[in-house]
């Protein structure tokens, strides 16, 4: 059973707090929000299909945008956002309210063969 987050552990959306990032692998991210002046990076982790996944915002105060990117998945625009928090939580959101029914995790490996039938 997991344990309760202390609220200095939580984010002002009420998730667990956002980590900043000196760096991240910015493939995926707008090369505009990318080089904005103030660009500020952040990571968390979200389960996606019941597997934990870093999830990477990256934001900029100045032109009230972020971008959200987990794993191979496009980068999802978020405008009008005051924080790296609010924008988590609107992906977070946007996230269940129905892609989350459409999402297969890649493959690692090449198919599998198919099983073995009983002969009968």
């Amino acid at each position: 059973m997991s344990s309760p987050l202390d609220a200095a552990d939580r984010c002002e959306c009420g998730g667990p707090r956002l980590e900043s990032e000196a760096s991240v692998p910015l493939a995926g991210f707008s090369r505009e929000l990318r080089l904005a002046t103030d660009v500020q990076r952040f990571r968390f982790s979200y389960p996606l299909r019941d597997v934990p996944l870093p999830v990477h915002v990256v934001f900029s105060a100045s032109e009230r945008r972020a971008e959200v990117k987990a794993g191979d998945l496009k980068a999802y625009p978020v405008e009008g956002v005051a924080s790296a928090c609010e924008a988590k939580r609107r992906w977070i959101e946007w996230w269940r309210r129905g892609r989350a029914g459409s999402f297969t995790a890649p493959r690692r490996s090449g198919r599998h063969p198919p099983p073995a039938v009983a002969a009968s």
